[in-house]
């Protein structure tokens, strides 16, 4: 697998975003379950191993260092983040604790056939031939007047992802196999 820097993203990555951890007002308006921080630690260190990477897509907890370091220490594996808009923390800080902070999207190729960009937005326009794993938009249902999203985009969201990581293999599979309404076909 080629990738445009040193970090190495495979089949076996867990991919998760948007967990938004110490924002209060997150469970509201999202219609999160009532232990949603407890849920996503639990299920996040019930499938992680220490070694294991995490590419988190943006998002990944809101507040002070305190709540960063809390987080980096208690959750299990070694964390890639990519910086969503609510991540407001230094690349230099985040290397201090082990988490690998990418400030843009992250562009992957599997082979000639599967090229890959992870993101925390969707990326709009997608090029023809790219999947674009993707958050920020959390479960909110498309407008009525339609979406710039199209069949290419995976929305990583918790809210659209049982509150847990999922590993790049197990999702490209069950997109192709059983696409949701959350999910794209991949043809």
């Amino acid at each position: 697998m080629v990738t445009e820097n040193t970090l190495k993203i495979t089949l076996d990555t867990w991919i998760i975003s948007d967990t938004h951890f110490f924002h209060e007002n997150i469970g509201r308006y999202c219609s999160r379950p009532e232990n949603w921080q407890e849920l996503i630690i639990k299920n996040w260190n019930d499938l992680v191993s220490p070694d294991e990477i995490v590419l988190h897509l943006g998002d990944f907890a809101l507040g002070n260092k305190t709540n960063f370091d809390l987080l980096s220490g208690m959750l299990r594996g070694r964390l890639v983040l990519i910086q969503g808009n609510h991540d407001r923390i230094s690349k230099s800080y985040c290397e201090t604790r082990g988490v690998t902070l990418v400030k843009k999207s992250l562009n992957v190729q599997i082979s000639d056939q599967m090229r890959l960009i992870f993101s925390h937005r969707p990326i709009v326009p997608l090029e023809d031939g790219w999947i674009n794993l993707h958050g920020h938009t959390h479960n909110v249902p498309p407008p009525p007047e339609g979406s710039n999203l199209g069949p290419n985009h995976i929305n990583m969201s918790v809210e659209v992802r049982e509150y847990r990581p999922w590993r790049l293999g197990d999702i490209l599979k069950t997109i192709k196999d059983q696409p949701t309404e959350n999910d794209v076909s991949l043809r």
